[in-house]
């Protein structure tokens, strides 16, 4: 029996969540936005902490102002219904042996989103805190209500966590505590789990901080 006769793809589901979570969050931009090559500033990446921070390391996460980007709300629109269409629709097993090929197809579609959305290149490697993709995409993937509690329970402890990278990481920690709790799949919560602590991982290997891509403001762009 061939491997491929233990799964079936559902390819409108399969290639719509692709197209969803492989969307890179540039292509969001619209208008004169898309045209003009605007100059990068030190400062222009800026910590997901606020504007101007001039340290990676030295604030929190401002919700508030996070809130208020709509960028963000499309975001995790589109991780939410990319994961439910990849995890629920997309791909399934036919036959016991092939719940592995499906898991692993899942991982790697959501590995490369997470990638894409995450890393900027720019003379040099930049990590992205993609939360509200992140916060989206486990929501899609996995049992609803332990990714509400664990977004509602860092936003709650949000100001004493120091940075972005520590942000993901209590995330991904809150999710697997309240996923082994109500997650119908403790393998799709794993991989979850897994993405929520790469980006932090790989800055710390590369010694890079994670940051997000913002405009300043005119009166400091002035």
């Amino acid at each position: 029996m061939s491997l491929f006769e233990t799964f079936t793809i559902n390819w409108p589901y399969f290639l719509a969540a692709i197209a969803l979570l492989w969307m890179p969050r540039q292509w969001l931009r619209t208008g004169k936005r898309v045209l003009k090559r605007r100059r990068k500033p030190d400062g222009a990446l800026e910590e997901l902490a606020g504007m101007g921070a001039r340290n990676p390391e030295d604030r929190s996460v401002h919700p508030a102002k996070e809130f208020k980007n709509f960028r963000n709300y499309v975001d995790m629109l589109r991780g939410v219904v990319g994961g439910y269409c990849l995890v629920e629709f997309g791909v399934f097993a036919t036959k016991p042996e092939g719940s592995f090929p499906v898991y692993a197809i899942i991982a790697a579609i959501l590995f490369v989103g997470v990638l894409i959305q995450s890393l900027r290149f720019d003379a040099r490697i930049s990590f992205f805190a993609a939360v509200f993709y992140m916060a989206g995409l486990s929501v899609g993937s996995t049992e609803h209500y332990s990714s509400l509690f664990a977004f509602a329970l860092v936003l709650a402890v949000n100001p004493i966590i120091a940075n972005p990278r520590m942000f993901m990481v209590a995330y991904g920690v809150f999710l697997l505590v309240f996923g082994t709790v109500f997650a119908d799949s403790q393998v799709i919560l794993c991989i979850n789990v897994f993405l929520f602590l790469l980006i932090p991982v790989l800055s710390l290997l590369t010694k890079r901080p994670v940051v997000i891509f913002s405009r300043k403001s005119k009166s400091s762009s002035g």
